[in-house]
């Protein structure tokens, strides 16, 4: 199912308020919505800096837990009249039970208001890219890829990169052993750089190879290599 034209492109938050009193206007949020797929990540101002993945076994308590307040997730978006649907397949610490959907009201073309279903938040949204955005899912083609899966969303200027495994699940207890995928958003400058992501290792990275990838034809079925994970992906679906 296509949603309207009208949601697609690269949606920033500007601001969340919840029906308990709190609000968050300050963490980095970026919403990529294709024809049918969405790359959703979350960042608070406040989550450390990392050189390296092996450096969240020196994190004191009070910056793992900022560091484990990100979130990041990716799969199919729904959407029948005013309601949208979000419906992950992978997802940064891990996948939940709990619908996610809202109450959308446009305000203009380029401003989006949400009000939760449950109506436990408002959030306010602006558009900072619009379509096209063309969407591609993919799974590893080696066998020893396993239940892997892979979204990628790819506009003129920014790009979205998201990889995991459903059974994904990030331990604060354990976090350099446990196993958790990757949400990554790119911005174009004069090359292809990591805005944010939640290896935030990688983030400030130039990726050379995303220039072929942003003007490269996919087919479904069709084998692929990409500058974000090791091995050959076959494309399942373009939406």
């Amino acid at each position: 199912m296509t949603v309207p034209a009208i949601y697609q492109g690269l949606w920033r938050r500007t601001g969340i308020w919840r029906s308990n009193g709190t609000s968050d206007l300050s963490t980095q949020v970026w919403w990529f919505q294709s024809a049918s797929f969405h790359i959703d990540l979350r960042i608070p101002i406040d989550r450390p800096s990392l050189d390296s993945r092996a450096q969240l076994a020196t994190l004191a308590p009070a910056q793992l837990a900022r560091f484990s307040a990100q979130t990041g997730f990716a799969g199919t978006t729904v959407v029948a009249g005013e309601r949208c649907e979000w419906r992950p397949e992978i997802a940064f610490p891990a996948l939940s039970a709990e619908l996610d959907a809202g109450w959308m009201r446009f305000d203009s073309e380029d401003a989006v208001h949400e009000t939760g279903i449950d109506a436990s938040y408002d959030e306010d949204w602006v558009r900072m890219a619009g379509a096209p955005m063309r969407g591609v899912r993919l799974v590893p083609v080696a066998a020893a890829g396993g239940a892997a899966v892979a979204y990628l969303i790819i506009g003129e200027h920014w790009m979205a990169w998201a990889c995991g495994s459903p059974g994904d699940a990030y331990s604060p207890t354990t976090p350099d052993a446990s196993s958790w995928g990757e949400f990554t958003v790119l911005h174009k400058g004069g090359g292809w750089r990591i805005a944010g992501s939640n290896c935030a290792w990688k983030e400030g990275q130039e990726v050379p190879g995303a220039d072929a990838l942003a003007t490269q034809q996919f087919s479904p079925d069709g084998i692929t290599t990409l500058p974000f994970a090791d091995g050959h992906w076959r494309v399942t679906s373009l939406a």
